[in-house]
């Protein structure tokens, strides 16, 4: 298998505000996009109810990763923080050991990849 790397960041909103999570999630988005190359998908869902979100990601390895989390921790962790409460992580792949230093502090979850194919 290859180096990719992925996760599902399951979160609940911390605002009554729907406007502010939409802003956040179009702003980040277009972020990612343009500056990103090796994020090869950033895709946030919103449950039927509202309430809840989850963010899919997926990386080219964990260097990518990382990059990704500096910027996220640089430019937009504590608008984050103050309008998503993460609840849970499953991370997917072979993350590295400084990959999985970075994330512990959502107490992820890791799945080994053991064989199948995307395209």
């Amino acid at each position: 298998m290859n180096d990719e790397v992925s996760w599902i960041l399951t979160a609940r909103l911390a605002t009554a505000q729907p406007k502010v999570f939409e802003g956040l999630m179009v702003e980040m988005v277009k972020a990612a996009q343009a500056m990103q190359t090796d994020t090869t998908a950033y895709v946030w869902y919103l449950y039927e109810d509202g309430q809840s979100c989850e963010i899919f990601t997926n990386f080219r390895d964990s260097n990518a990763a990382m990059l990704h989390l500096t910027w996220f921790s640089n430019t937009y962790a504590q608008q984050f923080m103050d309008t998503l409460q993460p609840t849970s992580m499953t991370v997917y792949g072979k993350p590295s050991q400084e990959l999985r230093n970075a994330l512990a502090s959502f107490s992820p979850r890791y799945v080994k990849t053991v064989g199948g194919f995307a395209r």
